[in-house]
């Protein structure tokens, strides 16, 4: 259970450099009034900043208004700077504070007193931050809206898109794991056919490599065939080369290169008498 103590804001929309707090840690009902003394006091309750307070809650608590504000244009047009919003509140008996603000930002989230590590900051708020206190309060943005701050800037649940109306009907039966559960899984699915899709080209680029392997291996057994075919050629080419210098008669070869010298010697000589 939600147990919101007391809020307080400064340069909030409509509310001044003045800090204003509102104390809701009462156990009879906190009716809020307001009277337009602008407007003379006439009993006019508009524009008395009723809608200011819902709206800093909200914006305490998840960092937005009920409507499409822009979050500068929330500080105090006025002064222009040093917007801050404080909420003191307790869930499950244990106390939280969070302190909100614009120009400068700021995001501070307190548990019994002791100020969380902001993780992730971005321009003053911190997602990893924003998350830890949505899952304190159990409870999202549009459930806050439809439920808890229900008002004319709320579309009524009937006008919602279908998808939009089922995740309000979850949060209220608190079976909202099962649809995060669901949406994990398919981004998992999405993950893993991406992982699979990227292996399919992995294997393929494989394949292709080695189906170019296996051609030049076959290139070279092929020259390696065509190498051992040619040395055996040449190899009995040389044996019978071999084999035939091994019955030559050195000396009768000799014999016969010395008298074909003295031949030619004389035939040589007669040429030149002649």
């Amino acid at each position: 259970m939600i147990q919101i103590k007391n809020l307080s804001v400064r340069n909030f929309m409509s509310v001044g450099n003045a800090t204003q707090g509102i104390d809701f840690d009462r156990r009879d009902l906190t009716l809020v009034l307001g009277e337009n003394l602008d407007l003379g006091g006439d009993g006019s309750r508009n524009g008395t900043g009723k809608t200011t307070i819902i709206n800093a809650l909200s914006y305490a608590l998840y960092g937005t208004a009920l409507s499409n504000i822009r979050k500068d244009n929330l500080v105090n047009k006025t002064n222009g700077k040093n917007m801050i919003v404080s909420l003191d509140f307790s869930v499950a008996g244990q106390d939280y504070r969070i302190e909100r603000g614009r120009k400068p930002n700021v995001l501070k989230f307190y548990v019994n007193n002791h100020e969380q590590e902001i993780i992730d900051d971005a321009q003053g708020d911190s997602r990893e931050t924003q998350g830890t206190i949505e899952r304190t309060l159990g409870l999202s943005h549009d459930m806050f809206r439809h439920i808890l701050a229900l008002n004319t800037y709320t579309e009524p649940f009937l006008s919602l898109k279908a998808n939009d109306q089922r995740t309000i009907i979850e949060q209220l039966l608190g079976i909202t794991m099962l649809s995060e559960r669901a949406d994990k899984i398919k981004d998992l699915n999405r993950s893993t056919k991406d992982s699979v899709t990227q292996e399919e080209f992995r294997i393929r680029a494989v394949q292709e490599a080695n189906k170019r392997i296996e051609e030049q291996i076959e290139s070279l057994r092929k020259r390696q065939k065509m190498w051992i075919t040619k040395q055996a050629e040449d190899v009995t080419k040389l044996e019978s080369a071999i084999a035939n210098l091994e019955h030559i008669d050195i000396e009768a070869e000799l014999s016969a290169h010395k008298a074909l010298t003295e031949y030619n010697n004389l035939v040589k000589e007669r040429a030149d008498i002649q």
